[in-house]
């Protein structure tokens, strides 16, 4: 048996960092998605002992859900919570408690996690993945990003199935962070809800296997 212990810094307020956690809008901004994946959503209440559901694809693009319920909040300071993974194998298979702790340090905040027991240090390892690319999110949010959300693209569009939505969210995505015009990202939002949902499932395939290659620069002459 192991535990897991990863620490982090970030220049604002604990009770900045905080507000991450609390926030819905802000939270699924950063929790939930493992490295390269998606969150689709949640199911329960997430109130102290409730089980929450996490909903999420991978990087894969295969469904699996994290079921976590939180057992102890100190506002401000961090939270308890145990977790459990259906649909990953190597996360493994118990319920570990999961701690964040947010100490005060040199003007921001060093976040501490730790995580266990882990029956297996392949679990051990892809927890520690896990983890950064959450806590990666979290420092971009708290810095006041706008960090994309496929999980409201999801919702806003009636959940249009992969690849073609992933596709249609990472477009949104990179008009966003490349700093497009508000009025151009609704253009193409509004473009893309209405007239997606109406392509027959054999095109919308293969649309979204184009589009999204060309978004990684994979089909020749159509790189970027």
């Amino acid at each position: 048996m192991s535990e897991l212990a990863m620490e982090w810094w970030v220049p604002q307020r604990p009770e900045e960092v905080f507000a991450a956690f609390e926030d819905p809008f802000r939270q699924r901004r950063w929790y939930g998605a493992p490295p390269g994946g998606l969150r689709l959503g949640e199911e329960g209440e997430s109130e102290v002992g409730e089980p929450l559901r996490v909903n999420l694809l991978d990087e894969r693009e295969r469904p699996l859900a994290q079921i976590c319920r939180v057992l102890e909040v100190e506002p401000g300071r961090g939270l308890v919570m145990e977790l459990t993974w259906e649909g990953r194998e190597d996360y493994g298979r118990e319920t570990t408690r999961v701690s964040f702790t947010l100490h005060p340090a040199e003007g921001g905040t060093r976040i501490e996690v730790r995580q266990g027991p882990f029956s297996s240090r392949e679990a051990e390892q892809a927890h520690r993945a896990y983890w950064e690319a959450n806590m990666g999110r979290l420092a971009r949010v708290v810095s006041g990003e706008a960090v994309p959300c496929f999980e409201e693209f999801w919702e806003e569009s009636s959940g249009f199935v992969e690849p073609l939505g992933q596709a249609a969210h990472a477009v949104l995505a990179g008009l966003r962070e490349a700093g497009a015009a508000p009025e151009v990202v609704a253009q193409v939002e509004e473009t893309l809800y209405t007239h997606l949902g109406r392509l027959p499932e054999e095109t919308a395939r293969v649309l979204g296997a184009v589009l999204r290659a060309r978004l990684h620069g994979g089909l020749p002459g159509g790189g970027g």
